[in-house]
């Protein structure tokens, strides 16, 4: 009988570029007209927004914006100001070939440094650089035998479980409504903008994702540095079209707000209105299982064979944290006051310690605050997380992918000096890879020489631990016959036994 292979696909992703890329901050900020002259810069900030990751032809192109913020104090009355600009950017990154498809792309970063000084009374240089951490992986098919039959062929075969990415897709949207302040603004001076994933539902091929996006504007009312804030919960409702999606798909969702506009006399009464654009992030995960042949023989013939190495990943686990980072510490001046606390997530990172993976983080606790002279200071503080989860490191690698946003920042004096306390968003996917040897190519060409007339049986003493798909293999033995004969169950013996090993075929 002719021997057939039966084989099938499952794909894998393979970490194509892992790198920095380091982009100049270069540029000159004026102060408009109707704004306060400086009379000394109190902090300033680089945001990256990014508004596209695009992979064509082998080529990585990311394009957005950097957001150049700056907070200085004006030259009467204490006063608390802030000025921006937009520096678009855009970078690209050459791609391994290889055919690859699927790519995932990740991309966090944060600033090197940054030098910001007053030219004069209107003018700021600004100096500095950021970097990009770049990670992109694609998804390759790999061939695996998955059946055999005919020439007498005995398989043995090994379950997989593997987890395929079904759906990677990032959507932008705006949301916009009327917005009201308490007390008159006289200078808005920043925003913090956060996301909440409520619900999903499946509807039709189309997932229907419903949320809240929480808009904080920090603003004074009149001259000096006191600040008030006003609070907008605005609501959305956004499909995105999934066909062919299983019913057993496990999401990981994620609502990233990347901008805030404040607009006057843009409502329908002349009002305020507020605008906040947002990222929508969707992965679908299905978890698979399919056997592979992991060895194979043959009773009738010398069966050559080929074996391969291969890679499956399979997804451990996808969450979504809030977390409170705390820090302390002295202050320079005991006699300021605390004005504001604004924070900076850096990119958390991985621990490996006795075998088990930990995230870990930090932010920067930035207190904005007034000497003992009445002038604006900034104190930088650090405050540290730990995720509660630990994962056993997989001894083929992982694959950990988290994002860390700020949700809310405040600080006080203490009997020590200043306590910062900063809550996070801290989202991710932990993803273990795992290596196996499989068969790739067998062929059964040379028959075997005929048994000697007089042998049909023969007894084996088996040792406990030993596979009886082995044992089968040095006589050409079916591994089926010798287990009903022999009153054995399974492959490995748990027991000294004795086998009966009927003759080859």
């Amino acid at each position: 009988m002719e021997l057939k292979v039966f084989r099938d696909m499952i794909g894998v992703s393979q970490q194509l570029c892992d790198l920095t890329l380091e982009h100049p901050v270069e540029t000159e900020i004026l102060i408009p007209d109707y704004q306060p002259e400086i009379f000394k810069i109190v902090k300033s900030f680089v945001t990256p927004v990014i508004l596209q990751k695009q992979v064509v032809t082998g080529k990585l192109t990311l394009e957005g914006y950097l957001r150049i913020s700056v907070l200085y104090q004006g030259e009467n009355d204490q006063n608390l100001c802030q000025v921006e600009q937009k520096l678009p950017f855009s970078k690209s990154v050459e791609l391994k070939n290889g055919g690859y498809g699927g790519y995932h792309v990740n991309v966090q970063g944060e600033c090197e440094y940054l030098n910001t000084r007053a030219i004069n009374s209107r003018r700021i240089d600004v100096k500095g650089a950021y970097a990009f951490s770049v990670v992109v992986s694609g998804k390759i098919d790999q061939e695996i035998v998955t059946a055999l039959s005919g020439a007498g062929v005995q398989q043995k075969l090994a379950p997989i479980e593997f987890t395929r990415t079904a759906a990677d897709i990032e959507k932008n949207f705006s949301l916009e409504d009327a917005f009201e302040f308490p007390t008159p603004p006289a200078a808005v001076l920043y925003t913090n903008c956060t996301g909440r994933i409520e619900e999903i539902k499946m509807v039709s091929g189309k997932a229907v994702v419903k949320g809240q996006v929480r808009a904080v504007v920090v603003y004074r009312s009149s001259e000096g540095y006191t600040l008030e804030r006003a609070e907008k919960q605005l609501s959305f409702n956004q499909i995105i079209d999934l066909e062919n999606m299983e019913d057993d798909c496990v999401f990981y969702i994620e609502i990233i707000p990347y901008g805030c506009t404040l607009v006057e006399g843009a409502g329908e009464e002349g009002g305020t209105t507020i605008s906040v654009s947002n990222r929508l992030v969707i992965l679908a995960f299905r978890q698979n299982q399919i056997y592979a042949v992991k060895d194979a023989f043959s009773t009738q013939y010398n069966a050559e064979t080929e074996k391969k190495m291969l890679v499956v990943e399979r997804l451990v686990d996808q969450f979504h944290n809030t977390i409170t980072a705390t820090g302390a510490g002295a202050l320079p001046d005991e006699g300021c006051t605390i004005v504001d606390c604004l924070a900076t997530p850096l990119p958390p990172e991985t621990v490996t310690e006795q075998g088990e993976i930990s995230i870990r983080g930090r932010v920067i606790a930035h207190l904005i605050c007034c000497n003992s002279l009445g002038e604006l200071e900034c104190y930088d503080k650090t405050c540290e997380y730990l995720l509660p989860k630990k994962y056993p490191a997989a001894p083929d690698g992982m694959t950990v992918e988290v994002n860390a946003l700020l949700e809310d920042a405040t600080a006080h004096k203490s009997a020590d000096g200043a306590e910062c306390e900063v809550t996070l968003s801290v989202s991710g996917t932990v993803t273990e890879r795992r290596r196996m040897e499989v068969l790739d190519q067998i062929s059964c060409e040379q028959p075997l020489p005929p048994e000697e007339k007089d042998v049909a049986l023969r007894i084996y003493y088996g040792r406990a631990g030993e596979e009886l798909f082995e044992i089968a293999r040095r006589y050409h033995a079916d591994p089926a016959l010798i287990a009903g004969q022999s009153g054995v169950e399974g492959d490995l013996l748990r027991e000294d036994v004795r086998l009966l090993i009927p003759a080859a075929e």
